[in-house]
C-alpha cells in the first residue's frame, strides 16, 4: 500500500509542477508513446528471463505492493517452531523428529504455525536441514558451512527479478529516446507544415523521452529496489534457522538455540529476550 500511495504523490507532483507552469497534463500522455516504450520494455524483460524468474518477480511484485508476511508474529511462529522440533530431539530422539520432518503436513507441530506452512521457501529449508542433520554425521562446523552455501545460492536466485527489473528500468530512457527519434522522423517529412503543426508535432517527439525517463527513474526503478528487499526478507528466515540449527549441532539447549536465530533478526522485528523466554516456558 505504501508503494501505491507514493506512486500516487509522484503522479501528483510531476503532473501538478506541469500544470502550475501553464502545461495542460494532456500533453504528457501519449497512447502511442506509452505503447511503444512501455511495450518495448516489458517484452524486452520477458525475453531476458526465464519464466521462473519471471514467476518469482510477479510475487515478489506482489508481496512488495501489500503488507508483508514478513512481520514481528512470522518470526514469533518460526522460533517457535525451531524450540519445539529441537525440544523434540532432546526430550525424545532424532527418529520422532523425523516423523515431523518427513510428513509437515501431518505433523502436530507444524500445523500450529500455518504462517510458516504457507512460506514453501522457509519450509523446504527447514525440512531440508533436519534432513541433513539427521542422516549426515557431518561436524557442527560443515553443516553450517552448507547452509550458508545453500542460502547464498537462494539469494542469488531470490534477487534475480529486482536485477532484471532494473535492468529493464535503465533502458527505457534509451527507449525513449527511440520514441522520439520515430517522432522526429515524421516531424521532418512535414516541414512544410505551419510552424503550429510543427511544434506540437515536436512536442509529441519529446513527449517520448519524458516517458521513458519518468518509467526508468519514477516507475520501475524504484519498483526494482522495493522487490530487492523483498528478496532479503525471503532470506533473513533463513539466516535465522542457520544460526539455530547450529547452535543445535553444538549441543546448546533448545532455549539458547533459538536465542542464537533471533540475534539474526532485524531489530524492528526481532522479539526481545524477555519475549522469547516467555514464549518457550509456554511451549514447555
Amino acid at each position: 500500500m505504501k508503494q501505491i500511495l507514493s506512486f500516487i504523490g509522484i503522479l501528483v507532483v510531476v503532473g501538478g509542477a506541469f500544470i502550475l507552469h501553464g502545461g495542460r497534463i494532456g500533453s504528457l500522455v501519449k497512447l502511442s508513446e506509452i505503447a511503444i516504450i512501455f511495450g518495448s520494455a516489458i517484452f524486452g524483460l520477458i525475453i531476458s528471463c526465464k519464466t521462473a524468474t519471471l514467476k518469482l518477480m510477479l510475487k515478489q511484485i506482489k508481496l512488495s505492493l501489500g503488507k508483508s508476511i514478513y512481520d514481528k508474529q512470522y518470526y514469533n511462529d518460526l522460533l517457535s517452531l525451531m524450540f519445539e522440533l529441537i525440544n523434540v530431539v532432546k526430550m525424545q530422539n532424532l527418529k520422532a523428529l523425523d516423523t515431523h520432518v518427513e510428513n509437515p503436513q501431518s505433523s502436530a507441530i507444524f500445523s500450529k504455525y500455518p504462517t510458516i506452512m504457507a512460506d514453501e521457501q522457509t519450509l523446504n529449508f527447514i525440512i531440508d536441514s533436519f534432513r541433513q542433520v539427521i542422516s549426515s554425521k557431518l561436524s557442527a562446523h560443515e553443516i553450517e558451512a552448507a547452509l550458508e552455501e545453500e542460502i547464498e545460492v537462494l539469494f542469488e536466485e531470490c534477487k534475480k527479478p529486482s536485477e532484471k527489473m532494473h535492468t529493464m528500468a535503465e533502458a527505457m530512457p534509451g527507449i525513449g529516446i527511440l520514441a522520439a527519434v520515430m517522432g522526429i522522423i515524421l516531424t521532418m517529412q512535414h516541414l512544410d507544415a505551419d510552424v503550429g503543426v510543427i511544434g506540437e508535432s515536436i512536442s509529441g517527439a519529446l513527449v517520448g523521452t519524458f516517458t521513458g525517463i519518468f518509467g526508468c527513474y519514477c516507475m520501475f526503478g524504484p519498483l526494482s529496489s522495493a522487490i530487492h528487499e523483498v528478496a532479503e526478507d525471503q532470506v533473513a528466515p533463513l539466516q535465522c534457522i542457520r544460526s539455530v540449527i547450529s547452535g543445535y549441532c553444538q549441543n546448546l539447549s533448545p532455549h539458547m538455540c533459538v536465542n542464537a536465530g533471533r540475534k539474526h533478526i532485524e531489530a524492528h522485528l526481532k522479539p526481545s529476550f524477555t519475549e522469547l523466554e516467555k514464549a518457550v516456558e509456554s511451549l514447555r
